[in-house]
């Protein structure tokens, strides 16, 4: 079942649909602190002067995904009025992450999910002349209001359809979608394995996957770095968790990995996947 109503900032034909899943939700976890990069720098000083044991214990964690489901949501709300600063700047430019957004984008085309739409910073990435329709996905109201105010001032109104809902539980028909978008949110989704599967469930036979995430590397003393760091980066740094193999998530959640291209040591890659 799901609810239609106007997103606000939007007009009329901007709408945002809310999907009732039953309690489960796309959940990010972060407390708005500062950028996924600078959460990781923070970390690396608190692990060298505090310790191992003693940096572990200062890393929150949240029991159940519910709870952690209701935290975000409420964390992404508020972060969406400064979100755009911290995921487009400098350090980002300089660390490729730019790059990599727009080749994922530009390779859509068809009926088009983009999973973790946020406050839309892809839309001016789209081509809209292969794009027939995008559907854009995150579970917060607050980032989708960003986003349907974005929409308004392009005019996409017609093109662009805005859905609060659940990445490991999309609200939509199995073989839906031509291409569907993921841009550095499989590392904030906490059941990562689910979302991939379910991008196996909605992608056509014919269709695509182009996903760019922050992701375990494949330098193994640095992978175990990576993996040290990911409780205060979770709990600091917007919710992203650096140390799940999404490479290998995907391959076991029914998908093929096609064109994988890692950069900055390993950590951030591209790569097309599509059903096995």
């Amino acid at each position: 079942e799901m609810e239609r109503v106007i997103a606000r900032g939007g007009p009329a034909s901007t709408t945002t649909r809310v999907a009732r899943e039953g309690g489960r939700r796309l959940t990010r976890s972060c407390s708005c602190r500062s950028s996924r990069r600078e959460a990781l720098g923070l970390g690396a000083a608190a692990a060298l002067s505090l310790g191992p044991a003693r940096f572990a214990s200062c890393a929150t964690t949240t029991t159940t995904t519910s709870e952690r489901a209701n935290r975000i949501a409420r964390d992404y709300d508020r972060y969406s009025r400064n979100y755009d600063g911290l995921e487009v700047g400098e350090m980002a430019k300089a660390f490729e992450l730019d790059d990599l957004r727009s080749v994922a984008v530009s390779k859509a085309s068809g009926r088009t999910l983009e999973i973790g739409i946020g406050t839309g910073l892809n839309l001016e990435l789209y081509d809209f002349e292969r794009v027939s329709h995008l559907t854009g996905l995150d579970i917060s109201s607050g980032m989708l209001q960003k986003s349907g105010e974005r929409v308004a001032s392009k005019g996409l109104g017609g093109k662009v359809d805005l859905v609060r809902g659940d990445a490991a539980s999309l609200p939509f028909e199995n073989d839906s979608f031509d291409s569907v978008v993921v841009s550095y949110s499989l590392c904030v989704v906490p059941d990562a394995p689910s979302s991939l599967a379910e991008i196996a469930r909605v992608l056509k036979p014919s269709g695509s996957g182009f996903i760019v995430e922050h992701i375990s590397s494949d330098i193994g003393p640095l992978a175990a770095y990576q993996g040290l760091l990911s409780p205060f980066i979770t709990t600091f740094g917007k919710g992203c968790d650096p140390s799940k193999d999404i490479p290998a998530l995907a391959r076991q959640s029914g998908l093929v990995v096609h064109d994988l291209d890692r950069r900055v040591l390993g950590t951030v890659a591209y790569m097309r996947v599509t059903a096995a």
